[in-house]
């Protein structure tokens, strides 16, 4: 059958020639490594039909002889997927080898049939993903009616190929415990993968990939996939996008060292996940795991402080609840034909803290600090010289180091108003005690459809979602802000993140395989400040920076130094909030196998497109303003002035402000791979010597 008369051939390519046509009008790029790209694509669409590499199946090959070890060539070798049922038949060449290549991840069996030999059958293989399994079968003479059924597995000795790679199987996933039923952990099991010390937090990972270091190299350089597309962000560090439920993995292949060609553009792991399928037989599970406070102790140096909770003796542990819950459920459509499979997983976490803080006590509220007056005299800084000599210490009513009301700014004192007061004692430092309880849920689910079109066409699609939402509250309340009561910055981040794999393979004949690959995934981060829908600014009296939208809305920045009584208040800069985030990837990829006498040769090509839009900065959008010791202080005297008396003067010595002018933009052709790895055995039946070479091409 010609490539051009399979339907499912012609409409990929009208997609990719659309494809090209986007590409070769953008400006991004070289046009002659696009053009380039294009002509290698072309030649390898028109005149040579396709395989696949191994990112999604495994391959079944070996030699069958007599019992002289004489080659028989023209045996027909079967080979059976036992969940599904799916059969793929191979013929033997002169040299007496078979080689079955795109067969899925499973546990298969193998039978060989020839006339005048009994027909043998070797059960219990198990195939991983991006393997390659040999099985030599040794026929005995006889009657095809006659046959010799071999039951234990063969050995799990890894001789086709060279790469170093450790494959975890659906039984160890279920197994093994993992934090959270995060797969991703499990790289932490191989050889030369060292968990990073830097995780990202989940307002920015909704996943909560395990961020790991490989042999040394850099946390970016590692690629992840699914189902053999790619799961990797391209335009924040390389961080994985989505680690599958645990109910949707069938297996998990970590390659850390001499990659297959198709990965050549990894220096730390490939982490390649296959997800499960529907089959024969229906198959499902359901969970729910359950975690709260009840068994924890109270920490003493937060929760449990005299005089505060109800009884006075703390607030006790801190508010916790998790739960998590989900379900499978796989099966067929029409046996051995058409396979269905789904699963969901809710995570809930609510997870409360108690935090020490510093607040104004109330002498500093009123601008006394007369208490201050021998450590710390505050002088007005609209006496003496411009260098700040000659300047008088305040005083008010014959009160040293006081400032008067008057002299109060009528904004500070709305600040003031918005911040609790102190609740441990009126001590000018740790006099506050507070908490709150941060949120964190996520919803995630596949589906993926299985079509066994015939002996010579297969096809799967899977889509896979995550939705997160995280609610960290400030310790002072929306409005007032301060430190956030579950680490880094007091925000809302909503995040979406999808993914899609489409996979078909074609057979066009014995000697010669194709696949097609398309894939699609999406990442979006929504993060705002807690406080971004209200306009505190105006409020108080701060005018021009609430414009009524989202990234400039809430309250400043208002840090307050000291030496002694330092506090802040609303978000202050360096947090990186607002953070929107928008990565978008496309894949196609086209791979093609072909077997010649004692040469195997694969190529394809990989062509990705990375649209990556961004927007962030560490100065606040909503203003930040520092009150320091030095406006109040006298060069004359040591230790004078104070953060606090600046404050209520309305005097900052320092404002920052963002202003987004655009969003920050990347839509790059990031790879565009053309790639070749022959494969030569050689000797006259059974190989002594098996030589791979791979080269592989980036534009």
């Amino acid at each position: 059958m010609n490539p051009g008369q399979s339907p499912a051939f012609l409409l990929i390519a009208r997609w990719f020639r659309s494809c090209l046509g986007r590409v070769r009008g953008t400006s991004i790029g070289p046009r002659s490594t696009i053009v380039r790209a294009e002509i290698i694509v072309a030649v390898l669409a028109l005149t040579l039909p396709i395989i696949f590499g191994q990112a999604v199946s495994g391959v079944l090959t070996g030699y069958v002889t007599d019992p002289s070890k004489t080659p028989v060539p023209g045996a027909v070798v079967t080979a059976t997927e036992k969940r599904t049922g799916v059969t793929t038949k191979r013929t033997t060449d002169a040299s007496g080898l078979y080689i079955i290549t795109n067969l899925v991840p499973g546990v298969y069996s193998i039978s060989v049939e020839a006339p005048g030999f009994q027909k043998s059958v070797q059960e219990n293989i198990t195939l991983s993903v991006d393997s390659k399994v040999a099985i030599d079968v040794q026929l005995t003479i006889g009657t095809v009616t006659e046959a010799v059924t071999v039951s234990g597995a063969p050995p799990p000795l890894q001789t086709e190929k060279t790469d170093v790679a450790v494959v975890i199987s659906a039984q160890q996933i279920e197994a093994l415990p993992v934090v959270g039923r995060n797969v991703s952990e499990l790289y932490n099991l191989v050889p030369g993968v060292v968990k990073n010390f830097f995780q990202i937090g989940k307002g920015e990972n909704p996943s909560e990939f395990n961020n790991t270091m490989v042999n040394g190299q850099f946390f970016g350089n590692s690629e992840y996939q699914i189902d053999g597309v790619t799961d990797t962000a391209y335009g924040f560090s390389g961080f994985q996008i989505i680690v599958p439920n645990q109910e949707s993995v069938q297996e998990m292949k970590i390659t850390t060292a001499d990659y297959d060609p198709e990965y050549g553009s990894s220096a730390g792991m490939v982490a390649q996940y296959v997800t499960k399928s529907g089959t024969n037989d229906v198959h499902g599970s359901v969970f729910w795991f359950n975690r709260n406070k009840f068994s924890f102790a109270a920490d003493p140096f937060t929760e449990k402080i005299p005089g505060t909770g109800k009884d006075g003796k703390g607030f006790g542990p801190a508010p916790f609840n998790w739960n998590q819950g989900g379900l499978s459920l796989g099966g067929p459509i029409k046996k051995n034909k058409m396979f269905a499979f789904g699963d969901y997983q809710l995570a809930r976490a609510s997870q409360g803290a108690s935090l020490t803080a510093t607040v104004p006590n109330d002498a500093f509220r009123t601008g006394d600090f007369s208490a201050l007056a021998s450590s710390n005299p505050i002088f007005d800084p609209l006496t003496g010289n411009a260098d700040g000599t000659g300047r008088q210490q305040f005083s008010c009513n014959g009160v040293v180091n006081v400032i008067c009301p008057g002299r109060i700014s009528p904004v500070a004192q709305k600040l003031l108003k918005l911040l609790p007061g102190p609740n441990l004692n009126q001590a000018t430092d740790v006099n506050y005690a507070g908490g709150g309880t941060a949120g964190y849920n996520t919803d995630q689910f596949d589906i993926r459809y299985d079509w066994n079109i015939s002996d010579q066409d297969k096809f799967f699609v899977r889509y896979t979602y995550l939705s997160s939402l995280l609610k960290n509250p400030p310790l002072f309340g929306a409005v007032a802000g301060g430190p956030a009561v579950g680490g880094l910055s007091p925000e809302t981040a909503e995040t979406r993140s999808q993914q899609i794999a489409l996979n078909y393979t074609r057979t066009f004949s014995p000697s010669l395989l194709s696949e097609f690959r398309l894939g699609v995934v999406r990442f979006r981060l929504d993060g705002y400040q807690a406080d971004a829908d209200l306009k505190t600014d105006d409020e108080v009296g701060i005018p021009g920076i609430n414009l009524g939208d989202r990234l400039t809305g809430g309250l400043a920045g208002i840090g307050v130094g000291g030496p002694v009584g330092g506090w802040f208040m609303g978000i202050q800069s360096g947090v990186g909030i607002p953070r929107l985030d928008r990565t978008t990837g496309f894949q196609f990829i086209n791979n093609w196998s072909q077997i010649r006498g004692d040469h195997q040769i694969r190529w394809g090509a990989d062509i990705r497109r990375n649209r990556f839009d961004f927007l962030s900065v560490n100065a606040s959008s909503r203003g930040n303003f520092n009150f320091c010791q030095s406006i109040t202080a006298s060069p004359a005297v040591n230790g004078s002035g104070l953060g606090m008396a600046s404050f209520l003067l309305g005097m900052p010595c320092e404002f920052d402000r963002a202003i987004f002018t655009s969003r920050f933009h990347i839509c790059a052709e990031q790879e565009r791979s053309p790639m070749a790895a022959p494969e030569l055995r050689t000797a006259a039946s059974k190989p002594r010597l098996e030589l791979n070479r791979h080269i592989r091409s980036i534009g």
